[in-house]
């Protein structure tokens, strides 16, 4: 998984990674390799059960409807609830330290 920022950095989603960006942040210059899931052209989650409700309901349910489809889901990641889930994926990932890391690392 890797975090995705809004547009207007006021919160973040957590998303399937670009592949090079899993536990950390979305960075466009790695979405041209596709999704860390997406094997031989296929999701190696689908039909386990513990696939992304993003991939699941925007991609493979409900075909069409992506834009409607990730506006409803934008809803509940500003939820506390959803900012929760960021936060403590954050902790158990180690994003905060690799985020300083990048911070110090661009400072020099």
């Amino acid at each position: 998984m890797m975090l995705e920022m809004s547009p207007d950095r006021t919160f973040g989603v957590l998303s399937p990674a670009f592949k090079g960006c899993e536990g950390f942040l979305g960075l466009n210059d790695y979405a041209d390799r596709g999704c860390t899931f997406l094997v031989n052209n296929l999701c190696e989650l689908y039909g386990s059960g513990l696939q992304p409700l993003e991939c699941r309901f925007c991609h493979h349910d409900r075909i069409g409807q992506g834009e409607k489809c990730h506006a409803d889901l934008e809803k509940d990641w500003r939820k506390p609830a959803g900012q929760a889930l960021v936060e403590k994926w954050a902790e158990r990932t180690g994003f905060r330290q690799k985020l300083n890391l990048l911070e110090r690392s661009t400072k020099t």
